[in-house]
């Protein structure tokens, strides 16, 4: 693509082809080639969305049930508070639910767009591609918006710049187009929703405090055109801006520290072990059934706590196993709770070799997930022994099957667990 900047003082002139006539400022600029589209401009991370492919969690039918009938009711209201903000500590089932309810309301016609965080995870880990990749997803879900949108990148060309504020794009990329007298939709758009997951896997914590902020202050004077769902963690950045007094008039808070789980995971254990026994009944038809016993699942209710992400290394780290009964036996004979005994059981039984400290070690540290391509360049080992070294540890890494694909872990909690002095 070449430019020339012509057509200066020139007067009566035609242009013909493919060229596009960009005005800037005194100057004429051409550009030679078919004009940009939307997508291009906006370039959203499409492995952002609740569509991205590879493993996600969602809620199993059945579970979560008061959880995800608080949010409908939320959702169906008509008063002031815009944003539900849905917190709870790590492996709560915070994606989950997420997922769940952006899948639920896509299917409904009122999903506007999806946003989900990922700590190391390139676009994913930082905010400059939120608001284009949910504005892209707006101009799709509401197609009249897509004229009002394009319209508003050719009167601000900064726009998508790296220090352009966070709020201008908001309001010109997604407040504007969805309540702009010319969007005939503009009124039903208060019963849509953005779902937006994991605001704490954000690594820009100040512009994620002037966001939140900006959610806020937009709902006070009642100008958020849609409901907005968000998630986190309750880390210190994001606890400030909603615990502030002139938020609680517009914000709805649900605390998933404050629900029993242990129904949703004791239905969760028993349908996933009751596969993995079926799967396994050459070996698993001398264990007697139910398998496993109410004793020892009680046991294994007491050890997840109200942790999901606990429940669910723990039925892939028994289900990949050749001798799923010992595993789970080692469980139960630990003397601990929670997620950490669990990864140190993982990380124990792996047989580890220099290749697999060298493997897992650079995953932990490096702060963008590598494709196993990359590493293989990066480290000098064949692509084939990487595979062979992150199969041991499959129940908490997900091992792409393509080379080219990034390398991703089940839950960021394990490198916290890695890298964090206890």
């Amino acid at each position: 693509m070449t430019s020339n900047t012509i057509l200066q003082n020139a007067t009566e002139t035609t242009i013909s082809g493919d060229a596009q006539v960009i005005n800037a400022g005194r100057d004429v600029n051409m550009v030679h080639g078919p004009p940009a589209g939307l997508s291009q401009l906006l370039r959203p991370v499409s492995n952002a969305t609740y569509t991205r492919s590879g493993p996600v969690a969602k809620c199993d039918p059945g579970t979560r049930v008061e959880v995800i009938n608080m949010i409908r009711n939320w959702l169906n209201r008509r008063d002031k508070q815009s944003v539900c903000w849905l917190n709870g500590p790590a492996g709560y089932g915070k994606s989950a639910l997420s997922q769940t309810i952006a899948e639920r309301y896509a299917n409904k016609g009122r999903l506007l767009g999806s946003f989900f965080f990922l700590r190391g995870a390139g676009d994913r880990s930082h905010i400059a591609r939120l608001i284009p990749t949910l504005a892209h997803q707006i101009s799709i879900s509401v197609p009249v918006t897509k004229r009002l949108i394009g319209r508003a990148l050719e009167e601000d060309c900064t726009m998508l710049d790296s220090s352009a504020s966070i709020v201008h794009q908001f309001q010109r990329l997604i407040a504007n187009p969805l309540s702009s007298p010319l969007n005939l939709f503009s009124f039903f758009a208060k019963s849509k929703i953005l779902v937006i997951d994991g605001l704490d896997e954000c690594d820009d914590k100040v512009q994620m405090a002037e966001f939140i902020e900006m959610l806020i202050d937009m709902s006070q004077r009642d100008q958020l055109p849609c409901r907005i769902f968000l998630t986190s963690r309750v880390e210190e950045h994001i606890r400030k801006k909603f615990g502030d007094a002139r938020a609680q008039s517009v914000l709805y808070c649900i605390d998933l520290a404050a629900f029993d789980a242990r129904p949703d995971i004791q239905l969760y254990f028993e349908q996933e072990f009751g596969h993995i026994y079926d799967q396994n009944l050459p070996i698993m038809r001398r264990i007697p059934q139910p398998w496993p016993s109410s004793q020892a699942l009680s046991v294994l209710l007491d050890k997840a706590g109200s942790s999901f992400m606990f429940a669910a290394t723990l039925v892939r780290l028994v289900g990949e196993d050749s001798m799923p009964s010992k595993v789970l036996q080692e469980v139960l004979d630990s003397g601990s709770n929670g997620l950490d005994p669990l990864y140190k059981q993982v990380l124990s039984s792996a047989s580890p070799t220099p290749a697999f400290h060298r493997v897992i070690g650079t995953i932990m540290i490096l702060l963008t997930n590598q494709s196993i391509e990359s590493l293989s360049l990066l480290l000098d080992i064949q692509a084939g022994e990487i595979v062979f070294e992150l199969l041991k540890v499959q129940s908490i890494v997900k091992i792409p099957g393509d080379d080219n694909k990034p390398i991703m872990l089940y839950h960021t909690s394990l490198r916290d667990f890695l890298t964090t002095k206890s």
